[in-house]
């Protein structure tokens, strides 16, 4: 089983924030108070995933082979051209980010990942309310992000 490196606390998260430059790095600040005041329940993690990313909300997942390791409801990323906002929960229509793509204007939407070129042009509302409902879900021990 290949685990990421994971870092634990909100000290982990603030450091790689404070290690990116500006604007990436009041931009990535926003989105994560946005997300911290959304879902104050959730842990927070730093893992290496193609680079750093910010989890919040771990969860334990698995395959058909069985226990395959931890992941996070929601994740910040920043990229070299966006920052990516990862958004793992799911419903009867399907990935939530996937749905999200009317909601959130000039993003570039995939099942679970939300890429963001222009922070400002993103409503915090929708990320609070994407960050509330992936986290609802996935901190039930019985959820399990679809698979697809």
């Amino acid at each position: 089983m290949n685990r990421p490196t994971t870092q634990t606390g909100i000290d982990a998260a603030e450091a790689w924030i404070d290690s990116l430059d500006e604007p990436r790095r009041s931009e990535v600040r926003h989105l994560h108070e946005v997300i911290r005041a959304a879902i104050p329940d959730a842990d927070i993690v730093v893992m290496d995933y193609t680079g750093p990313v910010v989890g919040y909300g771990t969860y334990d997942y698995s395959t058909s082979r069985g226990p395959a390791g931890r992941w996070f409801a929601v994740g910040l990323a920043s990229r070299k051209g966006h920052i990516s906002l990862y958004i793992m929960g799911t419903d009867e229509r399907g990935y939530l980010a996937e749905q999200s793509q009317d909601r959130l204007p000039g993003t570039k939407v995939g099942k679970s990942c939300i890429n963001i070129r222009k922070a400002a042009l993103v409503d915090d509302a929708v990320v609070a309310d994407l960050a509330r409902r992936s986290w609802d879900q996935l901190k039930q021990p019985h959820s399990s992000p679809a698979t697809g």
